[in-house]
Formats: C-alpha cells, sequence, structure tokens
C-alpha cells in the first residue's frame, strides 16, 4: 500500500515524498498512520532494493493492502471531503512534476533522479515550493519527525493542505516559475535605493568597479537525499571468456603444479585460493609422494586450517590429513616451544585478556618505577601496551624501542613502559601472545641443532595470508624453510588491512626480492562475487600505489544489484538496513546470508537494535562494554530517570560527581531528606552546606529536571547538558583523564539520536531498560550458525563471505577512519591505503548484492561522503 492516513491527514509515498520517510516512520511507530478502509495502524517498510510501501499488521484481511491508490468509486462516493481535496491536489502536484521533469524546467528542484530522489517538503500552511527555482532544500526527516511528534505532518506527502474545495498552488507550478521569472526588479525594489551584496547593502547608482557589474551567484542549495541509486563502477570488468570443465583454472593448475622452490602466488579476492593450497598439498603427498610430516601449512585462524584438513579429507586417507602439521603462527610455535621448554611456557602462565595485564603491572610495583608511568590511567597503560605489542611483531626489543622518537603520547608511554612490563613477566613467569612469537624465533636461532631438525623434517612450507605477515613471523619461516626454500605464499596485497598488529604489505610486495629466483603467479579471477560488486572493488583498489599491478575477470556475468542510499542518520539508516534484510528473508535467502559489517563498533547499536525490535536473531561479538553502560551514558540516563522520580536516590548517587558533590556531603544530604521527609533531588539546594554559586548550581539543576519530566526526551537531553551543565563536566574531565579525547561527545550525540525516536521519557527509558535486558539474553544464547544475520567489524570479517552484504557510514572519519585522515594532513599517506584495502575487503565478502549506506547526519554532526565512493562508482 503507498498511501495512508496520518491524523486526518492524506499521506502517499512516491519519489518527491520520499523525504518524509524518517518522519512517518516514527509517526506509524506511535500507531499514528492508520488504512483509510479498515483503520489499522500500519508499519512504513522502506529497505534499500523495493519501493517503499505501509505494510498492515500480521494476519491482516483488508482489501486494500496491494493497493497504490483509493478506488476511485470509493473517492467519490465514501471518502470525506478533506482526503478528496488532498487526494486530487497530489494527483495535480505529480503531474506537474511530470510535465516539468520531461521539459527540463526546474527538473533539479522537483526531484530530478530518476526513481530515487526524495525531494519535497513543505512549510506548516502548506505553501508549495518545490516548483520554484529559488525553493529551499526539502525539510529532512529529523526535524519533520520532531513536527511530527506535536501535531502531525505538517501538510500532505506532497505538501498541499487538504482544503475544502482542493485548492492549490502546485496546480500552476509550471506558470508560477515562468512569473517569477518574468517579474521585472522595478516592481519588487522600487522604493528600495539600495541593493543587497552578501551580506552588506550598497547604493544602487554608485559603481564600486570600473566597468562591468556585480554578479552575486544565489547560495548554494545542499543536494537532496537519494533514497536509492545504483552505483555502477567506473570500470567495466571483463568476465571468464572460455569456462573450463576441469576443477581448476589454468592459473590454479600452474600453481599446483609448481612445489619446487620459491613461490608467490598473488590470490585476489574469490579467486579459490583455499581449493588451491588444498590441492597443491594433496598433489605433494598423492603424486610426489611426501609424507603429511613434511609439510607445513600455516594459516591466520585456526578456522581456515580446519577447513583445509576438512577438505583432505575428502582426498586423502584420514590418517594422513590428520598428520599434516597445519595451523596458525601461535599454535605451531606454540607446539615448538612446549616440546622444547615446556617449564618455560606452561599455558597457565599466558597472559590472554588486557586485564590480566594490568593487574601484572599493579601487583608487580611495575606502575611505580617510573614517576610517568604511576598516575597513567588504566587506558592509557592499554594503548601503550597495543604499541609494545606491535613493536615486538617487527622484533623491537625495549633497547632498541627506547632509541626512536615518539610520535605521540601512548608510544612516549610505551618506550618508558615496556622494560618494566617484560621484567615483571620474567620475575613471575608470566608470558603474552608475542612472546611466543619472539620465544621460537630465538630456540631456533640460538639452537643450531633444532633449527636443523626441523629444516630436514619439513621440506615444503605453504604460508596463507601472506600479506598480513609481520617481521618477527617473516624472519621465523625464513629460516625453517631453508636451504630449499621450497616456500610457497600466498596472499593478495589488496587485502592487507593489520598494520596496527604490525602486519606489513611490504613483506609480500618485496618477496620477489628476497627471492630473486621466485616464481610469481596471479589468481585474477573472482568465482565469489558478481561482475558489479567485482568492479566497484577493482576500481576503488586502484587508486592504491603501493600494490602489484593486476587484471581482474569475473567468473560471473550477471552484474548483481550494487545501491547507495543516503538515510537522514544512523538510526533511519539502521531501520532500512533491517527493513532490506527482512525483505530478503522473506524473499527466501537464508538469514544467515545476510551481514552488515561495520568500520567502528559505534556503527554496531542502531542496527542491533532494529533487529531485536525486528526479531530478527543475528550473531553479534562484543568485546566493548555495552553502550548504555558507558559512564557518559549512565550519567545522562541517571539525570532523565531523577527527573521522573526526585527520589530516586541510585539515580542522584551515579550522578554525584557531575554535582561536585562528596560521599561525606552525600550522607548529610541523604540523612536530610529522611528528616524533612521530601524527596532527595529537592533537599539539595535547601543545604547549609553550600557555597552561594554550589547553592544556585543545584537549584538550577532541580529546576531543569522539573521540566525535563514533561519534555520529549532529545530536547530532556539536550537541556541536561546544555543548561544543566552536564557537557562542560564532560569535556573538563575528558581534557584531565583521556588527554582531550571527546569519545563522551559522540556517545551523547548516539543517545541523543535514539531519544528521538521516542515521545516521553519515561518511553525512552522503558525502552532502554528492554534493549539491556535483551542484551544480556543475546549476549548468553546465540542463535546457531547460520541462524542469524552476521553483524561484525570489517576486520572480523576477513575471509567470510555472505550472499547480501550492507555497508553503513561510508564516511569521512568513519572510513577512511578519522585518525587515517590526521595522518594525510600530516603527509603519510600510508593510513589512507589500509583504509581502502578494508573497504575493498568489506566489498568483496558480497556474493549478489551490496548496500552502501551514507547518513546525511552521524552522532548529531553533518557528514560528508567518503572520498571512496567517487573512487569506486558512479
Amino acid at each position: 500500500m503507498k498511501f495512508a492516513q496520518l491524523d486526518d491527514r492524506l499521506i502517499r509515498l512516491q519519489p518527491d515524498t520520499y523525504s518524509m520517510i524518517a518522519a512517518w516512520r516514527l509517526a506509524a511507530r506511535r500507531e499514528k498512520v492508520r488504512c483509510l478502509r479498515c483503520g489499522a495502524p500500519l508499519r512504513l517498510y522502506a529497505g534499500v532494493s523495493f519501493d517503499p510501501h505501509f505494510l498492515h499488521p500480521e494476519g491482516s484481511t483488508c482489501d486494500w493492502e496491494a493497493l497504490d491508490e483509493p478506488p476511485a468509486e470509493w473517492l467519490v462516493s465514501e471518502a470525506p471531503p478533506a482526503i478528496q481535496a488532498a487526494f486530487a491536489a497530489s494527483l495535480e502536484t505529480a503531474a506537474a512534476t511530470e510535465a516539468l521533469s520531461h521539459s527540463g524546467t526546474g527538473a533539479a528542484a522537483i526531484g530530478g533522479a530518476v526513481d530515487i530522489a526524495a525531494t519535497s517538503g513543505a512549510d506548516n500552511n502548506g505553501a508549495r515550493t518545490r516548483g520554484r527555482a529559488d525553493s529551499q532544500p526539502a525539510e529532512s526527516a529529523s526535524s519533520a519527525g520532531a513536527s511530527t511528534a506535536g501535531n502531525g505532518v505538517s501538510a500532505f506527502a506532497n505538501g498541499t493542505p487538504a482544503t475544502a474545495n482542493g485548492a492549490s498552488a502546485t496546480a500552476n507550478v509550471a506558470s508560477t516559475l515562468q512569473n517569477d521569472a518574468a517579474v521585472p526588479a522595478s516592481q519588487t525594489d522600487e522604493e528600495d535605493d539600495t541593493i543587497t551584496v552578501g551580506a552588506f547593502r550598497l547604493p544602487k547608482k554608485r559603481s564600486i568597479h570600473e566597468a562591468g557589474s556585480v554578479t552575486v551567484p544565489p547560495p548554494a542549495q545542499p543536494k537532496p537525499a537519494l533514497f536509492r541509486k545504483r552505483l555502477v563502477p567506473k570500470k567495466a570488468i571483463e568476465h571468464l571468456a572460455e569456462r573450463h570443465d576441469e576443477p581448476l583454472h589454468p592459473h590454479q593448475r600452474e600453481a599446483m603444479l609448481t612445489t619446487d622452490g620459491p613461490l608467490l602466488i598473488l590470490a585476489g579476492a574469490g579467486s579459490g585460493k583455499t581449493r588451491v593450497m588444498t590441492a597443491r598439498t594433496s598433489h605433494l603427498i598423492r603424486e610426489l609422494g611426501l609424507s603429511p610430516r613434511q609439510i607445513m601449512v600455516v594459516t591466520f585462524t585456526t578456522k581456515a586450517a580446519e577447513e583445509i584438513k576438512h577438505r583432505l579429507a575428502r582426498q586423502l586417507p584420514a590418517q594422513q590429513a590428520r598428520e599434516l602439521v597445519a595451523g596458525t603462527f601461535h599454535s605451531i610455535f606454540y607446539r615448538m616451544l612446549l616440546f622444547h621448554q615446556p617449564e618455560r611456557w606452561d599455558q597457565q602462565r599466558l597472559l590472554k585478556k588486557d586485564w590480566q595485564k594490568w593487574r601484572l603491572l599493579r601487583e608487580s610495583n611495575a606502575m611505580n618505577m617510573h614517576a610517568e608511568i604511576g598516575p597513567r590511567k588504566e587506558n592509557e597503560v592499554m594503548d601503550a601496551l597495543a604499541v609494545i605489542s606491535r613493536w615486538k611483531n617487527e622484533y623491537l626489543l625495549p633497547q632498541q624501542a627506547g632509541l626512536r622518537e615518539a610520535n605521540d603520547d601512548a608510544e612516549r608511554l610505551a618506550q618508558l613502559l615496556y622494560p618494566h612490563y617484560e621484567e615483571a613477566k620474567r620475575r613471575t613467569g608470566w608470558f603474552d601472545f608475542d612472546d611466543m612469537l619472539i620465544g621460537c624465533y630465538e630456540l631456533l636461532r640460538h639452537h643450531p641443532d633444532i633449527l636443523q631438525r626441523y629444516q630436514e623434517r619439513i621440506t615444503h612450507v605453504m604460508i596463507d595470508e601472506f600479506q598480513d605477515i609481520n617481521r618477527i613471523q617473516y624472519e621465523t619461516v625464513k629460516l625453517l624453510a631453508a636451504p630449499q626454500n621450497n616456500l610457497c605464499v600466498i596472499g593478495d596485497d589488496d587485502q592487507s588491512i593489520y598494520g596496527f598488529r604490525g602486519s606489513d604489505p611490504q613483506y609480500i610486495l618485496g618477496f620477489t626480492k628476497d627471492f630473486p629466483q621466485a616464481k610469481t603467479i596471479t589468481l585474477e579471477v573472482n568465482y565469489r562475487s558478481r561482475s558489479a560488486i567485482v568492479g566497484l572493488g577493482f576500481s576503488l583498489i586502484g587508486h592504491n600505489r603501493a600494490r602489484w599491478q593486476k587484471d581482474c575477470l569475473s567468473f560471473h556475468s550477471e552484474e548483481g544489484e550494487t545501491y547507495l542510499f543516503e538515510p537522514d542518520d544512523e538510526e533511519e539508516q539502521a531501520a532500512r538496513i533491517v527493513d532490506e534484510i527482512s525483505h530478503r528473508i522473506r524473499e527466501g535467502t537464508p538469514v544467515g546470508e545476510c551481514a552488515v559489517l561495520y568500520r567502528t563498533n559505534e556503527s554496531a547499536r542502531p542496527i542491533l537494535e532494529r533487529l531485536s525490535e525486528a526479531g530478527i536473531p543475528f550473531h553479534y561479538s562484543q568485546e566493548e562494554e555495552s553502550f548504555y553502560q558507558r559512564q557518559t551514558v549512565r550519567w545522562a540516563l541517571a539525570y532523565l530517570r531523577l527527573s521522573l522520580d526526585p527520589d530516586d536516590s541510585a539515580a542522584l548517587k551515579e550522578i554525584l560527581p557531575t554535582l561536585y558533590i562528596s560521599q561525606e556531603m552525600w550522607n548529610a544530604v541523604r540523612s536530610q531528606a529522611i528528616l524533612e521527609d521530601v524527596p532527595i533531588l529537592h533537599v539539595l539546594p535547601g543545604m547549609n552546606h553550600w557555597k552561594p554559586f554550589q547553592r544556585k548550581a543545584l537549584k538550577t539543576i532541580t529546576e531543569i529536571l522539573a521540566a525535563c519530566a514533561s519534555c520529549p526526551p532529545a530536547q530532556a537531553l539536550e537541556l541536561i547538558c546544555e543548561d544543566g551543565k552536564l557537557r562542560d563536566y564532560l569535556k573538563k574531565r575528558a581534557k584531565e583523564r583521556d588527554g582531550g579525547r571527546e569519545r563522551w561527545s559522540e556517545e551523547l550525540q548516539q543517545l541523543i539520536a535514539a531519544a528521538k525516536r521516542h515521545d516521553s521519557v519515561g518511553g525512552f527509558l522503558q525502552y532502554i531498560d528492554r534493549m539491556v535486558q535483551q542484551e544480556k539474553e543475546w549476549r548468553e544464547v546465540q542463535p546457531l550458525p547460520g541462524e542469524g544475520v552476521h553483524v561484525l567489524s570489517i576486520h572480523r570479517a576477513k575471509g567470510l563471505e555472505f550472499d547480501h552484504v550492507f555497508l553503513p557510514d561510508l564516511v569521512e572519519g568513519s572510513l577512511p577512519h578519522e585518525y587515517a585522515l590526521d595522518a594525510v594532513r600530516k603527509g603519510n599517506n600510508a593510513s589512507l591505503e589500509e583504509e581502502r584495502r578494508l573497504l575493498y575487503v568489506a566489498i568483496t565478502r558480497a556474493r549478489y548484492s551490496l548496500s552502501v549506506g551514507i547518513p546525511r547526519e552521524r552522532f548529531g554532526r553533518k557528514t560528508r561522503p567518503s572520498r571512496f565512493i567517487s573512487e569506486m562508482g558512479r
């Protein structure tokens, strides 16, 4: 259904009203949008690949469900006069829009992008502005939502007021344009002897130039939001000309048969590298007679190693498949250490978690070994430990690291902490994952006899995901592969995305320099993704300079679906993604074949909440604390709770630090409230302990909270943050504790964006309580594999593939990340190239469809589309 009733108004879903979708979605949540026929509350269903429409409740039998317009006979004989007038006016608007778009006059102002632009809006008087050349931009859904909460949509779907006679300026849009253009300046400026140029008023008859005239261009209007657009690759990809019946493509077969000497296999996304690794291993065992114990296959995940063993088990006897030396660097190296030095490498002494390292530093007194280390907060120490981990992967020991020039505060702290951290582990017998790599390298380097035993036993080495190798891993592999150097490395330099762990694509780029006799084979056919998806990825990654140049072919001739959409903000983006997932599931897509891949954890919250509301199961592994448990969010919510219940002592106790009230004073406040038998909040301003400025501030807080109780929750939060000075407190706290980092600001803006979806403070708090409870449930009980939507970071998605992939928040500051943009401003493009590789990885996870979201606002701030959009498509 494409039409509905909102209060006493008719609303219609058509391209020129798509800008109202977010507002109407909120109204539908509040059951204000209803069917004109049966009166049932309707839900607005707006995904990405299909046109938006209204849905009846489950089990509805309304005979209008599939209609795009009300039946003509009903309009004539049964519809209320206001509805008749509104519908007639909307048809006039559509006709005028169509006429203007065909003539080319004002097409851009009306909503010009074919079937995708949402450009309409109307003021509260219903004045029609869309056809005017100087019209204002369409009303954003967020601002429209605010007016909807108070008195319904300000006008009909097309901005036309419902009047008794149905009179509308829209019927004369074209003539209005002509008339406006024909109005002489003397009629509008006859009595005024000045003209306005920018912000200045100048005399008409006085020229400030020798000759010519000043032409002042009208201010540029923002482009209307795109509801949906096909994202076409800038570079067309050729299809595989010949399809072979053999199980391997000629280049794959060449890689399988090349078994002696160093070999570099450049395996693009979806090119079948796991198949090649399996076939090559099987060929070494079955055709060349090698024992599985002579072959070492190193992968970057345990799952990948198990997959290779599982595939080999279909081709080899089970015993041979089990004997293969396969696993991650850490698992293989740890087995070697445990065999030769079991007393030093007891698994019970492994520091697996960050909190264990933090506890070790405190309990071993390492934090007090230097005056600059002791006062540091936990998050600062964790950042320094991450730097130390990266240095260890580069085989930079404490003395060497101390001689480096520190680039930031984290590196300066790491230089001080590194030797004390290593000494604390040595004294207590603990070790971390990085120690396994260094330990194995030093074991082989310092014990030639042990190294020789492994070199004689392992004759062939294969390294998967070679683009993500770090220095200590690479040096160890070179020791093991010598002297035969039957070293096969498989990877894609375009997918090197773990620079923060010490991985460096220079090792795959420089492999042929380290091994001049190495042969290079490129697997250029993408068997996974449809051609348009392959084209987007190839167009994008071609902008990187530090890469192997390679061709790319698509196995599939079908283009697939590639969409770009521009929701109002992160909340509407999440709603549209979840509607699209629901649509795909209805069409028969298994729920486990849908994935939402994000750059940073902040993108996940609204998507998870919409999935929970829709009852769609999902897989999500959260390492950070819950959003609603973060300190900034807890303080803001405590203020809201206190506005509803001034006697909520738990809420008041939560916000004591923000009011600069000590624990001692808190006890006095509680005692006074009991004595006076009044709500604890009301006691605050009247306490005798306060200085005048404190009393004034606390009185202001109580007045603000009293006003907040009846405000919409988003407005209440703004009052608390601004007039209540919570934002000032958080800014000061961040400067003192977190080096000025403003994560708190983004958290507040996320909370305010979530609050805009609710009418009342009480309803918003109930919603949060429900989300918190649901989060506990899905943390404890995850759906079975393949029975939930995958919501995960792009880094975690590496090596996976899905039928339908959604990429939210493709805006500057998110992808590419702000830290990469900072590096570019300092003249370093390496981080930007890694961000581009990250997006390439995300794109190439998709088989059939890819949907890219560009919210117009994020965390309450206007956004700019990612520069990567224009690089890959048009």
